[in-house]
């Protein structure tokens, strides 16, 4: 059965068929949008909130600390132009949903070679996302810092008891939720304010001026300007500056489809196993476009799509939590740095941080401060196999036409293939080569995906609705940039490292 999956088994095949194809046939009214106001700002947050969350447990917890406690902030106005790009890329993939219903992913089966796209963004999910890294210092850090661990048996690392935990209770979630969606927006919410709030507090208490000074200045460019490129700053780390702060590029219409934007509302939602199922449609959802009042609903949801992305992701994640991040790392980890020439890395960021805020608000706040990151970094992982893992592969399943039964029953066979091999995977080392190619992936996959989503926006939007002239502009500096970067790092940078790691 390509294209559409039908989860409910109560129809013969032929007849499941039948009625599927004439469902996508049919065209459906557009829903009332939210308004343009805080409150469907507010209504609309969802997508984004999980956007926010996958990109603090990454550069936020881990690369900006690091590079601003060696003072070396030079580099930080790559961000800015990082914000721009992928602001607009993840616009355009939120549009195409929104008029479709349609995940970018399934989508991509339009563009030749055909069939081979949607395939190749499952097998890539599963080898950048598979290995469980976000938990794996989430585990670390809660062994660290409690002291509660299992006894090194059979060559298990102390910490391996908490991973155990962490996968199983990410199967229960999975299983047993309702709808896996509305899990992942919940949860999300609540570490995006408790994130916000805590980082701003301790910031604002224990930071001099001078430090939100020298990091603006980073930001502008200046420091780049007059003093050059620092020689401290390791050249693949300025690479993943332009990276940040990174969240889930074409993978948010997966969210926006299951919040229910435009044409979502009619695409299905993964649900638990004691939930009825629900019909997951692969295949674009039709609508009037004809008519004029239907245009101007789509627009308001288009608008509404594109400001809480600007809002949440752009200006709350993309610029001011990056912003605090480095001005508490500057100001809590800079000295320790000149003093012993040391700045703290992996898990030992994070770690740091709460020791920080329990010294500068008390031990509540320090471990606040840590259960807060530990469950951010956590959580990242829970969109990556539902989201980047699972929902990539069903759909490529399903657009391919190498389904045999429902959607979600690959869904869940996919998961806990994920997860189950992830009770392996966090017990060693990550290698050097996966290492590199998670690093460097995003770039090459946010420039891949700027260049199909211009073709399939022009394409397969009605007019009104197609890449507007700027849009079209910053995706190419995307694709240029993106691949450009990543060419030169190979070239001049690449040999260096593995020199130096296998030398």
């Amino acid at each position: 059965m390509s294209g559409t999956q039908a989860n409910a088994g109560a129809l013969p095949e032929r007849d499941t068929a039948a009625r599927d194809a004439a469902e996508d046939q049919r065209l459906h009214p557009v829903p009332n949008p939210f308004p343009l106001t805080m409150a469907g700002m507010l209504a609309a947050l969802g997508p984004q909130a999980i956007n926010f969350g996958i990109s603090i447990g990454g550069g936020e917890a881990y690369l900006l600390p690091n590079v601003a406690a060696r003072g070396t902030l030079h580099m930080h106005w790559l961000m800015l132009v990082s914000v721009v790009l992928e602001t607009a890329l993840v616009y355009e993939c939120i549009k195409y949903s929104t008029l479709t219903g349609r995940s970018f992913f399934a989508a991509t089966v339009e563009l030749k070679p055909y069939g081979f796209w949607p395939w190749f963004w499952a097998i890539v999910a599963i080898l950048t996302w598979a290995w469980p890294a976000w938990m794996g210092g989430a585990v670390i850090a809660a062994h660290r810092f409690t002291g509660i661990g299992n006894p090194p048996i059979w060559g298990l690392p102390p910490h391996y008891v908490w991973a155990v935990l962490a996968l199983a209770l990410v199967l229960v979630v999975f299983y047993f939720s309702n709808r896996t969606y509305a899990f992942l927006e919940k949860l999300f919410m609540v570490i995006m304010v408790l994130n916000i709030v805590l980082v701003l507090l301790i910031t604002v208490i224990a930071a001099r001026p001078e430090h939100y000074w020298q990091v603006l200045l980073g930001y502008s460019g200046y420091t780049f300007l007059t003093e050059g490129y620092p020689d401290a700053l390791p050249k693949t780390d300025a690479l993943a500056l332009f990276n940040q702060p990174g969240g889930s590029l074409m993978w948010v219409s997966f969210w926006v489809i299951a919040a229910g934007f435009g044409m979502g509302k009619y695409a299905g939602q993964v649900t638990g196993v004691l939930a009825p199922p629900e019909r997951i449609t692969t295949n674009e959802i039709r609508w009037d476009h004809t008519d004029p009042s239907e245009r101007a609903k789509m627009r308001q949801w288009v608008k509404l799509g594109g400001y809480s992305l600007i809002l949440w992701w752009a200006l709350i994640g993309g610029l001011l939590m990056t912003y605090l991040y480095s001005v508490a790392g500057l100001a809590y980890l800079h000295d320790e740095f000149l003093r012993t020439g040391q700045a703290p890395s992996g898990v030992a960021v994070p770690l740091q941080m709460a020791t920080i805020a329990q010294g500068v608000l008390g031990p509540m706040a320090g471990w606040l401060m840590l259960v807060v990151i530990m469950v951010t970094l956590y959580d990242a992982q829970f969109p990556f196999y539902d989201t980047f893992i699972g929902r990539t592969t069903c759909d490529a399943i399903a657009v391919t036409g190498k389904a045999r039964r429902s959607y979600r029953f690959y869904y869940f066979l996919v998961v806990t293939i994920a997860v189950v091999a992830g009770l392996y995977l966090v017990t060693v080392a990550q290698p050097f080569v996966l290492w590199i190619g998670v690093a460097i992936s995003a770039l090459v996959y946010r420039s891949i995906g700027a260049w199909q989503i211009l073709l399939l926006n022009n394409r397969r939007l009605p007019d009104g609705f197609k890449v507007s002239r700027l849009n079209a502009w910053l995706l190419w500096i995307t694709v240029v940039t993106g691949f450009g970067g990543v060419g030169l790092w190979a070239i001049f940078v690449l040999p260096g490292e593995i020199a130096k790691r296998f030398g």
